[in-house]
Order: C-alpha cells, then structure tokens, then sequence
C-alpha cells in the first residue's frame, strides 16, 4: 500500500505548474510520504485541480462568480481581505498568490458543499411536490380517478365531509388528499374565472 501510494501521489508532485510555485517541503521521494496531510493539501497540482473542480461545480449549479462573491463578502481572511467576483476569477483562473489559494482553498469547498446541498434539497422538495405550506406532502392522482373527482366536482364543488370521505372511500384515496384535490380546484377555477373577467375588461377597451 505504500508503493501504491506513492504510485497516485507523484505525478501531483512532479506536474509542472507555472502559476504558483511548488511548496519546498513537498518531495516526490517515498521517504517523505509521511508528512503531513496538509502539505498535500498545499500542492500546487491539487490547487490546481480543485480551482476546476470548484469552477465545473459552480456552473453546474447555475451560480455565477459574482454570486459567490455576494455570498461570502461578509467574510475577511487574512491576505485577501473581503472576497469579490474578480476574487473568485482569479482563484479559478489560479492568478492568486500560492498562499491566497490555500487560504480560499476550504472556504470555497465550504461553500460549494452547502450549495450542493441546498439544490439537493430543492429538487428532492420538486420531485416529491410539496404543497405550498411545505408540510403536506400533494399525494399524485391517477388519471382515472383525477376524471372521477372532476366529475364529481361538475356536480358539487363543495362536497361535504361525509361526501368527501364516501368519493375517497370509492377511489381508494386518503380523505385528505380528496378534500385537498377538491380545495386546490376551487381556487384554480377561481384563477381561471379571474383570468377571464380581465381579459374581457381588456377586450372592452380596445
């Protein structure tokens, strides 16, 4: 394990970089492998890497460098002083000094891992179809019984409970998620109805 590891850490120290400059404690020599874990993090090839990484990742979410720099303006670190977008331009374009670079290098994975989780938990509140509150889960409806509860809603939009629990009960639905079904297109039908009083007040101006 140990050749193994020397095996996937030299060409990390033997890569050229000319942007910053290769720190003098690092050695590609197989006696040295047991310094510390922070020298390698202090590679000007690993910079390197993660400056690309930090920049795919950022595009990926839709995040501009300007953003990143609103985000962490409030944060003043020592030699850099308050981040900025030409900050974060030059941390992926490795225009920073080699100390800069590694003073930024956690913050940004900081921030990238919280960015990530946040989408995460956007898509995920997507795709299972929160409902407006947040608490309620909006259970999906077939079509079939979708055209069941529209037919039923032709006839009666304000079903009462008892008749909320007979519909869900012949449908094999939670009584909630009718009674939800039943409030949700009353006010789409309010929508609509709205929709067309302004289109036709529009109309009667022209």
């Amino acid at each position: 394990s140990h050749l193994q590891h020397h095996q996937m850490y030299t060409p990390m120290y033997t890569h050229p970089s000319a942007v910053v400059n290769t720190h003098p404690g690092l050695s590609p020599h197989p006696g040295n492998m047991h310094q510390s874990v922070h020298e390698s993090e202090c590679d000007p090839r690993e910079l390197e890497m993660f400056a690309e990484r930090f920049k795919q990742r950022r595009i990926k979410l839709g995040v501009t460098q300007a953003d990143v720099g609103a985000a962490l303006a409030n944060l003043k670190i020592p030699g850099v002083g308050c981040l900025s977008q030409s900050t974060i331009c030059r941390f992926e374009s490795l225009t920073l000094s080699h100390n800069n670079m590694i003073a930024l290098k956690p913050i940004l994975h900081t921030w990238l891992e919280d960015a990530e989780k946040q989408a995460r938990e956007r898509k995920a509140e997507l795709e299972n179809g929160l409902s407006g509150d947040k608490r309620r889960k909006r259970t999906s409806i077939a079509a079939p019984e979708k055209r069941s509860l529209e037919a039923y809603f032709a006839v009666q939009p304000r079903p009462s409970g008892e008749k909320i629990a007979q519909i869900a009960e012949k449908l094999d639905l939670k009584k909630n998620v009718v009674r939800v079904w039943f409030c949700n297109q009353r006010q789409k039908q309010k929508r609509m109805k709205f929709s067309a009083i302004a289109a036709g007040m529009g109309l009667g101006h022209h």
